[in-house]
């Protein structure tokens, strides 16, 4: 969409009418009238305007065709066709009243924008910022009068799927750059591919839509997508490699070679001696808790014994005197 700003058009113009500015400052009686126009005052001819204030209202006129910018999000919005006729309806005539404001006429009783009638002197330079926004205003114009509600509603349609399809080869993409057996891998790489393909098809039937504003080319796009994921899921499966290092060395000599098994050997051992080693510890452990309160009142229970049995025997009484 072409753009413009107030202060940008205000060089432009500036530029275009050097000539009658120089005049002007020369004293020609001719532009007397356009007093302090350019130099940020007011002229004479009638309206009081301002370069400034003109280039602002200009600027603000064109912005009216970004009102437009959202007429597809606002036919796609329809629920219905009632309200979707409605809303075209509107938004042909909203193109067609932006269409027709945007010619450079000015003159003492019509002027674009009220602007002031200065700029009636540069229709050349108005007509070259004009064309290419008449010429979007247009192209929307026929796009929104080419658009019918059954398009509208199958574009939905396929836009949901897509979106199905896209988080689904996403998801795929993920277990695959987690997954470790290269035979699922390869199951979830083939996933990822059938779904390209589905992916290829719906995108090929949204282009086909007079409604749509695809302007990629399926193929690529689908082609680009699968490539960057098994980059990605590659880039992954480095990362959980272990460091260079670790590898043999196909240039080293055979006794270099064995001394690296015999290292890894050794290596392995004391890993696995140490694995057996805090298995009994985590072992031993878990039989202290889950026996502790056992062997706490089996502990009371000797206590008690102990403490009887440690008691001095009572002397008997003899009954006969």
């Amino acid at each position: 969409m072409t753009k413009y700003n107030a202060q940008a058009l205000e060089e432009q113009f500036k530029t275009a009418a050097s000539m009658r500015i120089r005049k002007k400052e020369r004293g020609n009686k001719k532009y007397a009238n356009d007093a302090g126009y350019w130099e940020g005052g007011r002229c004479n001819w009638g309206g009081s305007h301002n370069l400034k204030e003109d280039c602002r209202t200009i600027a603000q006129g064109f912005s009216k065709i970004n009102d437009l910018k959202n007429t597809k999000k606002e036919l796609e919005s329809c629920t219905s066709k009632q309200e979707y006729d409605v809303t075209k309806s509107r938004l042909i005539r909203q193109a067609q009243e932006i269409e027709n404001s945007l010619q450079a006429r000015t003159g003492a009783s019509s002027s674009m924008f009220g602007i002031c009638i200065i700029w009636a002197d540069y229709a050349e330079f108005l007509d070259s910022k004009l064309r290419p926004l008449r010429n979007e205003v247009k192209r929307l114009k026929e796009g929104i009068s080419k658009t019918d509600y059954k398009y509208i509603k199958e574009l939905k349609l396929l836009k949901l799927e897509q979106k199905q399809i896209e988080a689904r080869m996403k998801e795929n993409k993920q277990k695959a750059a987690n997954e470790k057996d290269s035979t699922k891998k390869a199951i979830l790489l083939q996933l990822i591919e059938d779904d390209g393909q589905k992916l290829k098809e719906n995108l090929e039937k949204q282009k086909a839509i007079p409604a749509s504003n695809l302007r990629f080319e399926p193929d690529k796009y689908v082609s680009d997508l699968i490539e960057a994921m098994k980059k990605a899921i590659e880039n992954n499966r480095h990362l959980r490699m272990p460091p260079a290092g670790h590898k043999k060395n196909s240039n080293n000599n055979n006794e270099t070679i064995s001394d690296n098994d015999s290292n890894s050997e050794s290596s392995s051992d004391d890993e696995s001696s140490s694995r057996k080693t805090k298995e009994r510890k985590e072992t031993s452990s878990n039989w202290w808790q889950e026996n502790q309160q056992l062997i706490i009142i089996s502990g009371i229970a000797l206590l008690v014994i102990f403490y009887l049995y440690s008691q001095p025997e009572e002397p008997q009484t003899n009954s006969h005197g």
